[in-house]
């Protein structure tokens, strides 16, 4: 029996048993705020862990609340599994059962994990490249039906002839907020110049942008038109104060279309050619799905609340 939410945010065993079976590893979060790329990025830093011990780890998206999981779907349905595949093709129901169950803490601390600094972006020491074995071995892996969704909504977007310059940007609750750690956007019109000069200097003839605020979207095709290519996507009508996944749109199975755009928003940017970031989990996702970009070019204005070192 799957046992609905565990309180206790510490790594520990529910279960211990014989010693020589298989141990699993639940991995859980609890952050009703958090994108699908900052759960991404944790999953990421876990399953690395779990490994790293001789662990089989298996993602719990179904029994603590997420932003991507309807509420009456709780401890019924697991989100992870909407968007990608379990990383050693185990079940919830096969793990709970075993003889052996850790869970693992929900205080990120615990793990390292892909994060905002421009060493990752910027792959000093291979630090990005390691990430990239994850995904790479399969122990990320998208769901193929929304892989091929991407592929065919790119083929509808752009030619074969086509060279893209990916741009992700993002404003709403990252400007309103101000949230302590998190990466200072740049101003859409200071982005624009910046994406003007790429276009140029990567021989591109198309932007492809992806955005949560529907504001930057409507400067950026004001400057660039027809250049300026975006997925069609729901905007939600971004509310003060909230994380931008707190806000909900008024359709049937918003909690997964929001996560499915996002992804395959995300799915498209790793296939451009060049890439001008502002930094976000999402932009850690693009980093890893993809092989190898020509350029790239990362926004850096340090973070909220840090003033210079090397956590910029």
């Amino acid at each position: 029996m799957i046992p609905l939410i565990d309180n206790d945010k510490s790594e520990h065993y529910i279960k211990r048993g014989d010693p020589s079976k298989a141990t699993y590893y639940i991995i859980r979060q609890q952050n009703t705020e958090a994108g699908l790329f900052w759960y991404f990025a944790m999953v990421a830093g876990h399953i690395r862990y779990a490994m790293s011990n001789g662990w089989l780890p298996v993602v719990d998206m179904q029994n603590y609340p997420n932003p991507y999981l309807a509420p009456d779907k709780l401890g019924k349905e697991n989100a992870w599994e909407y968007y990608f595949e379990q990383p050693l093709k185990i079940n919830l129901e096969q793990a709970y059962s075993g003889e052996n169950v850790i869970l693992s803490a929900t205080e990120n601390e615990s793990v390292a994990y892909p994060d905002l600094t421009m060493r990752f972006f910027e792959n000093k020491n291979n630090v990005l490249t390691e990430w990239r074995t994850l995904v790479k071995f399969g122990l990320l892996k998208v769901k193929p039906a929304l892989v091929k969704e991407a592929s065919a909504i790119r083929d509808k977007l752009f030619t074969k002839t086509d060279r893209v310059l990916g741009v992700k940007l993002r404003g709403t609750d990252y400007l309103a907020n101000k949230p302590k750690w998190y990466p200072i956007p740049p101003t859409a019109e200071f982005a624009t110049n910046v994406i003007l000069s790429k276009l140029t200097e990567h021989k591109c003839n198309k932007i492809f942008l992806a955005t949560e605020d529907k504001n930057i979207e409507q400067t950026l095709k004001n400057t660039f038109g027809d250049l300026c290519v975006t997925f069609d996507k729901k905007f939600v009508d971004y509310v003060q104060g909230k994380s931008i996944t707190a806000c909900r749109i008024d359709r049937e199975n918003d909690y997964f279309l929001q996560g499915k755009e996002y992804l395959v928003e995300m799915l498209l940017l790793s296939k451009c050619n060049s890439l001008v970031l502002a930094r976000s989990f999402g932009a850690v996702g693009v980093m890893m799905l993809s092989e190898a970009f020509e350029h790239t070019y990362f926004f850096n204005f340090g973070r909220y609340g840090i003033y210079g070192g090397a956590m910029e």
